[in-house]
């Protein structure tokens, strides 16, 4: 049984959960192949939207693997970790069965970034604009990085 379902969220497509998660658990792998940061500014458009920052230069397209269908959130319940030079989902907080799954996006946006976009998480503490990790308020930096959120190839991008 998966681990993950794609289904329609209020925006869109989104990744639902299949089981409960406890908070730190691993919901599933992100697939897809590498590309230079070269190619998703000539491809651009959706493409460049679902790509998530990899390293320094490099990006993951996950391509049609659900991990494209994560959507965003200013009030995450999982994030992205990189072990062994594989992206993963895991849980932030405990995660019903059946519920969307959602992760900060400025969590993968390196300071060097210039990608960003307008929200639509519907959230209380919804920032309206998602823009690159170091753009958001100390307190909310520290907090992500207590919670294990920033991957270390982000926090290195950091311009303090």
């Amino acid at each position: 049984m998966p681990n993950v379902i794609v289904r329609p969220s209020r925006i869109g497509n989104g990744l639902f959960t299949a089981r409960a998660f406890a908070a730190g658990e691993t919901i599933t792998q992100i697939r897809g192949r590498i590309v230079h940061y070269s190619v998703l500014w000539k491809r651009g458009g959706t493409f460049l939207d679902n790509c998530i920052r990899f390293g320094p230069e490099t990006y993951l397209d996950p391509g049609d693997d659900p991990g494209r269908y994560v959507n965003h959130s200013c009030a995450p319940n999982a994030g992205i970790r990189k072990d062994r030079n594989r992206l993963f989902l895991f849980a932030a907080t405990r995660i019903a069965a059946r519920r969307e799954i959602t992760f900060d996006y400025s969590t993968t946006i390196g300071d060097d970034d210039v990608w960003t976009m307008r929200c639509r998480c519907g959230r209380r503490a919804c920032r309206q604009r998602i823009k690159r990790f170091g753009a958001l308020p100390e307190a909310l930096q520290a907090r992500y990085h207590a919670r294990g959120l920033v991957p270390r190839y982000i926090a290195e991008t950091l311009t303090r």
